[in-house]
């Protein structure tokens, strides 16, 4: 089997690695459709299906009940369950949109589940109300305990949605507040103004928060990292950037009470009210552009929110503007994938809303008026036709461009008509 494998071409690789993982998606649908059969009938006995999974496939306990209860859902949604037979939707996406679905959103749900990746589908997704109604709200709860034995101060707890994003920030700040000490008790901090502080530097800005609040310096107010905001879309819906499943409706006590900023979503997916174009990035730019793409890498598929940069889409060198809409954030990796020539973002050359994302072989995603971009699939005849602009490294022969002046003034006499 290595053997064989290692006589793959790049190409041949890529392909055989996109058709296994199809074919397992179609697998796994079978086993979870027969499954639930299998469990109507009564065949696991009396201790029931998920004891036998246990027994004769192998399953942790956790994994059966997960995967049982998949099945039983699927038989509720039969265009999820035709899709997701046919591999064209993974069980990922089948898991995440489980919890969403009812029969009269199913056609839509399904739909953005075929064109977009899944970390764009969490963002599409975010604020929605859960099918069944329930609220899996986080209760604020909070406990401290000294060890008599040791003097040692143990604490746990969990915090909502909103409350947590203003304890990240916190941490984030005083991040930013350590600057370049040295922590005894691991590496040194990330510098990067964006994102939540690492894990491995989370013991040192939990310190530093008390430091903080024990000597009330001023705040790291210029990172964004360090900031809570609430983003508003046009749908109405309403969610946190890095915590998608926060529920829409419990962060109305933040917004009323003026603990967060509110990004508003206008028509076209333009953002209101956060200031102009300036020859630099400003701040206004900059969170402009980051509540544009959530607060994250743009590219599709990525969800890098730390080590940010912003990409001008025309190069500055070849007359690009810093308008924001020349802006795009990128993580540093696939701003060096650019500079290398095996990323391309280029908008369309007759409409400049659709924004084309391209990655070797032909692989493309287009972002529409800046909303999460969507796989080619989705867009019919508005899918990249790759007739205009760069590609990446070794896909010049995909252009489909008439390279020739128009003219016939080069052509030999003996073979004009």
């Amino acid at each position: 089997m290595l053997a064989t494998i290692a006589k793959l071409t790049d190409r041949q690789l890529t392909a055989t690695i996109s058709s296994a993982h199809r074919a397992l998606t179609i697998h796994k649908a079978a086993f979870l459709i027969h499954l639930a059969d299998f469990d109507e009938r009564g065949l696991g006995g009396s201790a029931g299906t998920v004891s036998w999974l246990m027994r004769t496939q192998d399953l942790s306990r956790r994994t059966a009940y997960e995967q049982l209860g998949v099945g039983r859902r699927l038989r509720e949604f039969p265009e999820l369950t035709d899709y997701f037979s046919s591999g064209d939707i993974n069980y990922s996406k089948v898991r995440f949109l489980l919890p969403y679905l009812t029969r009269e959103n199913e056609v839509e749900l399904v739909r953005l589940a075929r064109t977009h990746t899944l970390q764009e589908l969490e963002t599409l997704l975010a604020g929605r109300p859960r099918a069944d109604g329930r609220s899996r709200q986080a209760k604020n709860r909070l406990s401290v305990a000294v060890d008599k034995e040791t003097g040692g101060v143990r604490f746990w707890g969990t915090l909502d949605p909103a409350n947590g994003a203003e304890f990240l920030a916190s941490l984030k700040s005083a991040e930013l507040a350590m600057g370049g000490e040295k922590k005894a008790d691991g590496p040194d901090s990330s510098t990067t103004r964006f994102g939540a502080p690492l894990s491995t530097s989370l013991l040192g800005s939990f310190m530093s928060l008390l430091r903080l609040a024990r000597h009330n310096p001023e705040a790291k107010t210029t990172a964004p990292g360090a900031q809570v905001s609430i983003i508003i879309r046009t749908d109405d819906t309403a969610h946190l950037p890095g915590q998608p499943a926060a529920p829409g409706t419990t962060l109305l006590r933040s917004i009323i009470n003026g603990f967060l900023s509110v990004q508003i979503h206008g028509p076209g997916g333009r953002i209101l009210h956060l200031g102009r174009a300036s020859r630099f990035v400003n701040r206004a730019q900059e969170k402009a552009l980051l509540t544009r793409w959530n607060h994250r890498c743009a590219t599709p598929g990525c969800d890098h929110g730390r080590w940010l940069e912003f990409h001008h889409i025309v190069p500055w060198a070849a007359g690009g503007t810093t308008d924001a809409d020349n802006l795009i954030p990128l993580c540093s990796v696939h701003h060096a994938m650019i500079a290398n020539g095996e990323l391309v973002i280029v908008p369309d050359a007759v409409d400049p809303t659709l924004l084309r994302f391209r990655f070797p072989g032909g692989e493309t995603y287009t972002a529409v008026n800046n909303q999460p971009p969507m796989r080619d699939l989705a867009l019919g005849e508005h899918a990249d036709g790759y007739t205009h602009g760069p590609v990446p490294r070794g896909d010049e022969g995909l252009l489909d461009i008439w390279e020739h002046e128009d003219t016939f003034d080069d052509i030999d006499a003996d073979e004009k008509p």
